[in-house]
């Protein structure tokens, strides 16, 4: 028996999704659940970077584009309650036109007043994984612009495929990959965005967010959710896949990687070796 969706995407929705790469679905969280996730979130990033006193301007190119705290409902209950949310994980599924689909990784991205601009890339290029379909949902905890850090996204460069990875560390100089030839020239389109709204977008889209000029942090969480007949394309290190032990060929599966569509029975244990507080984390 089929497990209904708790939120139904109608047809042009998904077809928006298939066309550019991107697209935002509303009223997914309603307010009670916003005031929880949120508080649950900040309580968490708050307890990774209490250590960290640098002001923004201190911190290496990378970190002034936002505080990243990876993998927090290994850490935080409350916050596995938005990460394993049955609602999100159902339109994910609609989305990625699969029956099952898996978390890769939930994160917080929190732009500081004054943070930079997050520099363009694809997000599946970061990661040994092979081309099965992946999303990411982008959920906002206060009302988002171009002014305090706005994702902006290249219509239809998901269709591009495989483009050059982007260092967005800048431990290198990174690839300037809106000048790559497969795009044709086109430029990203910010979203603006209220909470409560989800923005979504494909794993190869090509997107970046804008700088932070307000005085307010721009808070956002984040899932990714890949189809669950997903393989490790490639044997280079990458933590949540070296931690469950998936060797290149296999499918894609382990512990901190849970089945999250049709939805969970049983919560799983968070796994017993967690990864850094902050940070990319050997850029997974």
């Amino acid at each position: 028996m089929t497990t209904p969706y708790p939120h139904i995407l109608a047809p042009d929705v998904i077809e928006e999704f298939n066309q550019r790469g991107f697209v935002v679905t509303p009223d997914v969280l309603d307010s009670a659940e916003l005031a929880h996730f949120a508080a649950a979130v900040d309580s968490e990033v708050a307890r990774r970077t209490a250590d960290d006193s640098r002001r923004v301007e201190e911190k290496t190119t990378y970190e002034q584009s936002f505080v990243q705290c990876m993998r927090l409902w290994e850490t935080s209950p409350e916050v596995a309650d938005l990460s394993f949310h049955p609602g999100l994980a159902g339109i994910a599924a609609q989305l990625l036109k699969v029956p099952s689909v898996l978390m890769w990784q939930d994160q917080a991205l929190y732009k500081e007043a004054g943070g930079r601009e997050t520099t363009p890339h694809q997000d599946q290029t970061f990661w040994p994984l092979d081309d099965a379909p992946l999303v990411s949902a982008w959920i906002p905890f206060d009302p988002v612009h171009p002014a305090n850090g706005a994702v902006a996204y290249v219509p239809g460069s998901h269709r591009a495929g495989r483009l050059r990875v982007v260092d967005i560390t800048h431990s290198t100089d990174p690839y300037d990959i809106l000048e790559d030839p497969a795009l044709a020239g086109r430029a990203p389109q910010p979203v603006s965005v209220n909470p409560g709204s989800v923005v979504w977008h494909h794993g190869m889209t090509v997107h970046c967010a804008s700088a932070n000029s307000t005085a307010d942090t721009r808070r956002a969480f984040t899932v990714v959710y890949l189809s669950a007949t997903a393989r490790r394309a490639k044997g280079w290190p990458a933590f949540p896949l070296d931690r469950a032990g998936v060797e290149v060929g296999e499918r894609v599966a382990g512990e901190g990687m849970p089945c999250l569509w049709p939805p969970l029975q049983q919560r799983p244990r968070p796994p017993t070796t967690i990864g850094g507080a902050t940070g990319p984390q050997g850029f997974d």
